[in-house]
């Protein structure tokens, strides 16, 4: 197969030009509306997800779907819609991010710009997304968490001293005629994630295909052996991390570095993962805010996220001491705020819904302070959030900022959260992200964002 060049993609941008000035301009429209209006009618039923699929497979590249929703390949194993489940990964994720990038800044301080930086990672377990690609010949599909905060791909191999229950059959490298063993003199791995789970075994080479058009030979990835039994029915962790040892280094060539996904609004809708040729097309817009580039903490991405409006009040994140780095995050679910920031938001959040009667939150675990009893109504109005990056503003989905507790009742919550353990820190889950279409080019070191085609 023919690799894409700069020139390719060069091109590629030529041939979609007329196509992203229209959707750049339906954007801006749906920008300056949002401006203009500041609080969404937003149908109560809507933020119920229903019990059947009603999304399709992606054409191009990787279908990505919410694992406990009927859309999920793991569906058969798929218990009802579990929000304290989720409350607590969500903890265990943020929990774990903080002191990952603790531990590495420290390492990182004692040893200079030369550090070696021990394989660890933030709590994959956490991460709410699936995809499935294929390995081997023949093909054997296998559903892995999508995670852009791990540094590995890996699944569990046969033999096994330790492996969990999963869904798919357990992938044999003896059984594929393309495998062969890693050449390196250090062919075992051994990854700590920061939340006590383990993933420990060796590298194998062997034919990774994402989709027809796109199988790539020789791809370098983790056999586990031995796992901690925290990561559900899935077969295992894709990396997209920053990493040397991750999906899209792996893959540079022909991607170019450079990838999109789209979360769906709801778990019954498909969202999608796109690479290279295919991201460009989809997601490239002038919507545009720089990636940062953070050499001692290269698993996560960082985003200058300058401040954050509701409705027609701002609140400036730069303005606090120090401002905080922000991670774009698709593992953690709900967004952290410095808890100056966040209170402020929360404030004005419960002004515009002074109208609906408070609810308590239904549990500590849940932490989710800001809750409404919706008995009765058909529509609710919530104000419009947005994020200010530098250079550019996202308009969130209605979708992104309340949290439905459960499906049989009409409670919701301000989908947001504070970081009290890392005021200095904030993070974008992707519960905020959702219908959103978010371009990773990791080689111009640039964030796109724009309207995602995943949206019901």
């Amino acid at each position: 197969m023919a690799s894409y060049t700069f020139f390719h993609l060069l091109l590629l941008v030529l041939l979609f030009s007329s196509h992203e000035i229209e959707k750049r301009c339906s954007w801006g429209r749906e920008m300056a509306n949002h401006e203009e209006h500041d609080t969404y009618a937003v149908e109560m039923k809507s933020l119920t997800p229903a019990t059947t699929c009603k999304g399709k497979a992606q054409k191009r590249g990787l279908t990505l779907a919410h694992r406990q929703g009927p859309c999920s390949p793991l569906a058969a194993h798929r218990q009802s819609r579990d929000s304290k489940g989720i409350f607590l990964r969500d903890q265990a994720r943020v929990h774990s991010i903080n002191i990952l990038r603790q531990s590495r800044m420290l390492i990182a301080g004692n040893h200079g710009e030369n550090a070696r930086l021990p394989i660890r990672s933030s709590s994959p377990r956490a991460s709410e997304f699936v995809v499935t690609i294929g390995l081997g010949t023949p093909k054997v599909d296998l559903t892995l968490i999508f995670d852009t905060g791990s540094d590995i791909t890996w699944t569990q191999c046969k033999p096994c001293l330790g492996c969990y229950p999963q869904k798919d059959p357990l992938f044999e490298p003896s059984k594929s005629t393309t495998s062969s063993p890693c050449s390196a003199s250090n062919c075992t791995y051994s990854i700590d994630y920061a939340d006590g789970s383990h993933s420990n075994g060796y590298y194998v080479r062997d034919l990774l295909t994402l989709t027809p058009e796109y199988q790539f030979q020789d791809f370098i990835f983790g056999c586990s052996e031995n796992n901690s039994h925290d990561f559900g029915a899935t077969s295992g962790i894709l990396g997209l991390g920053q990493g040397d040892k991750t999906l899209i280094s792996r893959v540079e060539q022909k991607f170019s570095n450079i990838f999109c996904y789209c979360i769906p609004g709801s778990k019954n809708s498909n969202g999608y993962l796109l690479f290279g040729f295919d991201a460009l097309s989809n997601c490239q817009t002038e919507n545009i805010t720089p990636l940062i580039i953070d050499q001692h903490e290269p698993s996560f991405y960082f985003v200058n996220l300058v401040g954050i409006a509701l409705g027609n009040q701002k609140f400036s994140l730069s303005s606090e001491s120090p401002p905080p780095k922000t991670i774009i995050d698709s593992g953690t679910t709900f967004t952290r705020l410095p808890p100056s920031i966040y209170n402020a938001v929360r404030e004005e959040f419960d002004k515009y819904m002074s109208k609906y009667p408070r609810a308590k939150s239904p549990s500590t675990v849940w932490t989710l302070d800001t809750c409404y009893d919706l008995r009765g109504q058909e529509n609710v109005n919530l104000p419009t959030v947005t994020l200010q990056f530098e250079k550019t503003n996202v308009t969130l989905d209605p979708s992104a900022i309340v949290w439905r507790v459960n499906d049989d009742d009409a409670q919701v919550c301000l989908a947001f959260k504070p970081n009290p353990k890392r005021p200095d820190q904030a993070i974008i889950g992707n519960a905020q992200q959702r219908n959103l279409n978010i371009l990773f080019n990791i080689r111009d070191e640039e964030f796109h964002f724009g309207r995602g085609d995943c949206a019901n």
